[in-house]
């Protein structure tokens, strides 16, 4: 009985711990950047395509515009993933930071 909780415990510290983390942010002024693709390579290389997700963290914009930003994941694959971020309609962004996190 001991061995199997000990097998137990050690596949749900292996499951747990499979996941990476970060964040990309591009600014620039006063020209701004948009739009940027960013490619994000793994530390380590996933052992099949992870699920990722991702939130805007920062936005800097003009102040006398209306500020709309649009993230779009383009693909992912086992060892890196890449987004598109770019400003939507007549906004004007100068800065765009992104939260992402990765995992199986």
């Amino acid at each position: 009985m001991d061995v199997f909780h000990m097998d137990l415990k050690f596949l749900v510290v292996l499951f747990t711990c499979i996941g990476e983390s970060g964040e990309v942010t591009v600014s620039s002024y006063p020209k701004p950047p948009f739009p940027k693709r960013e490619i994000i390579k793994f530390k380590q290389p996933f052992m099949d395509r992870p699920a990722v997700m991702y939130g805007i963290k920062m936005i800097d914009s003009a102040y006398n515009k209306n500020t709309r930003a649009d993230v779009k994941l383009l693909w992912v694959r086992p060892e890196a993933f890449s987004i598109l971020m770019k400003s939507a309609y007549d906004s004007h962004l100068y800065g765009l930071g992104v939260s992402w996190m990765a995992c199986l």
